[in-house]
């Protein structure tokens, strides 16, 4: 069989979409809108309409076809989403996610009354998200992430009742995580993470009680966590860490039975630990470090059997390491220091087993080895002349946002290397 090169591959599949879009179609206006668009598109190279794929259907009446998927994602596809995608009306699937399209999201989007999965994350979009989302009430699956959205998150996005799906995370938003967020009830995973919002967790995310993910991590949230928490029963992620929440850790997260993850380091939170996470049965990855947590380890951590990750490092924690904690045959990886903990290290912790770091003293110099190191290995002096300021400013407790930083810098060089320690552990077992 003789084979096509790609540049008439390409050609045909145009000439066939082309083909499509002007014949097939019931809705001349359609047609128009998106050959209008198609014409837009800047990097129109021999690969472009590789993956450019949709789809139509008979309409009810039988007169003719409709389009109701459009996937034209993983291209290299530039230009701006003109406002004619309103006239798209029978699309129920969209997805224009991982190209280079820049501009804002136009309005007219509220126009796909259809529509129930939108994917433009991965772009370069920027601009407020419209509040006309709002309209789009059959939507199941919302992808807007790792863009350069800024303003606030509308809060007519509490209108899409049958959401389950709401990715935000990686933009510039700001403003507080709206109170209507409550409403989505059918949410499963919702991800606010790495944006700028402030002001206090809503109360209303307890209704959330079908939402298996929160992760709002890395913002600039403020005040309590707020105790209705408790009331998302399926929950199995919740990361809150690197904001600036204070007040106390409520016992009612106790009550998150599923709970396999709990990240709620960097922030301001303060008292004691609760002794109801010993109910979390099913966590493996409990992170609290870098708070102003005081009291003691509670014993009931060790019932924590499927605990695999311990970290209460940078705290204000006092009196003996419990050895309940001993208990904990599946963790790897404990974290202590930086605490004012007492009294020697029960014999019922294997340090043999698990990567711990207990000692403050010996914990710090060995932290700030491996800091310099990696500066003066990866980037040189000059930057590490810029470090040495950096953890001057850190050690000093302002500013915060450069301490909110280096706190995640610190997170990620511990997590690797534990993770060389342990490969080098497994290879010693062998």
């Amino acid at each position: 069989m003789m084979m096509l090169p790609n540049n008439i591959l390409s050609l045909l599949q145009f000439f066939t979409l082309l083909y499509l879009f002007t014949v097939t179609f019931a809705s001349t206006e359609e047609t128009t809108s998106l050959l209008k668009w198609k014409a837009t598109f800047k990097n129109q190279n021999n690969s472009l309409l590789s993956s450019w794929r949709s789809r139509t259907r008979i309409t009810h009446d039988g007169t003719g076809t409709e389009l109701y998927a459009l996937m034209v994602g993983m291209n290299n596809l530039s230009g701006t989403i003109p406002p004619e995608i309103g006239n798209l009306t029978n699309l129920v699937y969209l997805d224009l996610s991982i190209n280079q399209i820049s501009g804002t999201i136009p309005p007219q989007i509220g126009s796909l009354a259809k529509l129930e999965i939108l994917h433009i994350f991965d772009n370069h979009l920027n601009g407020s998200i419209p509040k006309e989302i709002g309209y789009l009430r059959s939507l199941t699956d919302l992808s807007l992430n790792s863009n350069f959205l800024n303003g606030t998150i509308p809060a007519s996005l509490g209108n899409l009742n049958n959401l389950s799906y709401l990715y935000l995370y990686e933009n510039n938003l700001s403003g507080s995580i709206p109170a209507e967020i409550g409403k989505l009830v059918n949410l499963i995973e919702v991800y606010l993470s790495r944006n700028q919002l402030t002001g206090h967790i809503p109360p209303e995310i307890g209704n959330l009680t079908n939402a298996k993910v929160f992760y709002a991590f890395f913002n600039e949230l403020y005040g309590p966590i707020p105790t209705e928490i408790g009331k998302m029963k399926s929950l199995q992620n919740l990361s809150l860490q690197t904001n600036n929440l204070s007040g106390l850790i409520p016992k009612t997260i106790g009550d998150l039975t599923e709970l396999k993850l709990l990240h709620l380091y960097a922030n301001q939170l303060s008292g004691q630990i609760p002794s109801e996470l010993g109910n979390l049965k099913n966590l493996d990855d409990l992170e609290l470090s870098h708070n102003k947590l005081t009291g003691p380890i509670p014993i009931t951590i060790g019932d924590l059997t499927e605990l695999k990750l311990l970290h209460l490092y940078a705290n204000q924690l006092s009196g003996q390491i419990p050895s309940e904690l001993g208990n904990l045959k599946n963790l790897d990886d404990l974290e202590l220091s930086n605490n004012k903990l007492t009294g020697p290290i029960p014999i019922t912790i294997d340090t043999n087993d698990t990567v711990s770091r207990l000692d403050d003293e010996e914990s710090n110099s060995e932290f700030l080895s491996d800091f310099w190191k990696g500066a003066l290995m990866g980037y040189g002096s000059g930057l590490c002349i810029g470090l040495s300021i950096l953890y001057f400013m850190i050690s000093t407790g302002k500013p915060i946002w450069l301490a909110r930083i280096i706190v995640e810098l610190e997170h990620k060089m511990m997590m690797g290397r534990r993770k060389k320690q342990r490969r080098q552990r497994n290879q010693k077992k062998k």
